[in-house]
């Protein structure tokens, strides 16, 4: 069943544009290592890969009304940006065209952009696969050490990953989008119980004690 439904969303993505058909090649490349390394399936490794970026391409009027008609939410972020919704719609496709009823699957394509605070670990190798292939990783040569750190602690790789963005969404004053914001302060809140540290200050108990 899985191979069957591997090779449909595999023919699909090759009428995409070939810059987005090589990247999600790329992509794969990253992940399947990883699955090697974290002993995760690499068939559904391949079928979530494969499967990410189906609607990465569509232009924002088109992101917009096919997040209508799989019935995705549309909140803020995603109004302002609609490329945001590529995710989610791809995994409602991939369920109803597809017939895709790995969960993990579908959860880990809906959330790669931005990740969740809680993520299978098919969702983990998705997300920090797609984050540092090889043109992402010649355009910001930092993401080579997370790459690296992937295969040690795929955690602490994904919050180094998200404090980057984080860091890059200020300094070129792009609009924070609030589902990442929610998920890393997830991922500090469970890397800092990890490691005994004391709990995460809330920021505005941290804003007003400052301003005390």
């Amino acid at each position: 069943m899985i191979d069957r439904q591997i090779a449909a969303v595999r023919e699909e993505l090759q009428e995409r544009p070939a810059g987005l058909v090589g990247h999600v090649e790329r992509v794969l490349a990253e992940a399947l290592p990883l699955a090697r390394v974290w002993q995760a399936d690499p068939a559904r490794i391949e079928l979530a890969v494969w499967g990410h970026d189906l609607f990465r391409s569509e232009s924002p009027e088109d992101q917009l009304r096919l997040a209508r008609e799989v019935g995705v939410a549309i909140d803020a972020d995603a109004a302002a940006y609609p490329i945001l919704l590529h995710g989610p719609i791809a995994a409602g496709v991939l369920r109803e065209r597809f017939g895709v009823t790995d969960d993990e699957a579908l959860a880990a394509v809906r959330d790669h952009t931005a990740g969740l605070d809680e993520m299978s670990l098919l969702a983990k190798i998705l997300l920090i696969a797609d984050k540092v292939e090889p043109n992402k990783r010649r355009r910001a040569p930092a993401l080579g050490a997370v790459r690296e750190l992937a295969r040690r602690d795929l955690d602490t790789a994904i919050l180094c990953w998200a404090d980057r963005r984080w860091v890059a969404e200020v300094s070129h004053g792009y609009r924070p989008q609030a589902a990442h914001w929610r998920a890393r302060t997830g991922w500090v809140r469970d890397h800092h119980r990890e490691l005994g540290m004391p709990e995460r200050v809330p920021d505005d108990a941290f804003e007003a004690a400052a301003g005390a």
